[in-house]
């Protein structure tokens, strides 16, 4: 389980950093597009997520408030402070609180994660459709080895959010099926 929540923190970590520059870079302002608000929350809520994993799962209060703190400290550090980061701030908090309930209720503790990696894949393949797009668009023969320049960058993160994913939908079938069983059982013992 510890390898999970590593893994989760790295990947949300990687996420969010490069969401982060992207919007940094980007030439449009970040409230142009909601990509970049949706992928930075997905990151920090699969971070999170992460962490939590590494720690005892019955706390989960500081958990909920770090889900609020960190789109703060980010604005913080930018020296941006946006009209509408407290709805953020308070949205983050309300989804982790959201993605807390449903593992303590329900038993399924991947729900979160595969909403996550399902938001960052959309994200990122709304960023990869464009890149390819600017890569066929470009008149000049690319060589083999400026190919694999243009493709690692893409290539890391899909296989990175494709394999948690995988974990995770697999985690919540094999759930899912195990507590239809166990009800099942219940029934049939019950008659």
């Amino acid at each position: 389980m510890r390898f999970w929540g590593v893994y989760k923190l790295m990947v949300g970590a990687l996420a969010a950093a490069e969401s982060l520059l992207g919007m940094l870079r980007s030439v449009n302002a970040p409230e142009a597009s909601v990509w970049g608000a949706l992928t930075v929350a997905a990151s920090i809520l699969l971070a999170i997520d992460g962490l939590e994993r590494q720690f005892d799962e019955e706390h989960r209060w500081p958990f909920i408030a770090l889900a609020g703190i960190v789109p703060i400290c980010i604005s913080i550090l930018s020296g941006d402070w946006p009209s509408k980061l407290w709805m953020f701030a308070l949205a983050m908090g309300f989804v982790e609180w959201m993605f807390q309930e449903l593992k303590r209720t329900d038993g399924r503790t991947e729900i979160g994660t595969l909403a996550c990696c399902a938001a960052l894949a959309i994200s990122l393949a709304n960023t990869s459709i464009m890149i390819f797009r600017q890569y066929w668009d470009a008149p000049q023969f690319w060589p083999l080895g400026q190919i694999f320049r243009f493709m690692l960058p893409i290539a890391l993160p899909w296989t990175l959010i494709l394999i948690l994913l995988a974990h995770s939908a697999r985690e919540l079938v094999a759930r899912g099926t195990g507590n239809s069983a166990v009800a099942l059982a219940a029934k049939a013992a019950d008659d």
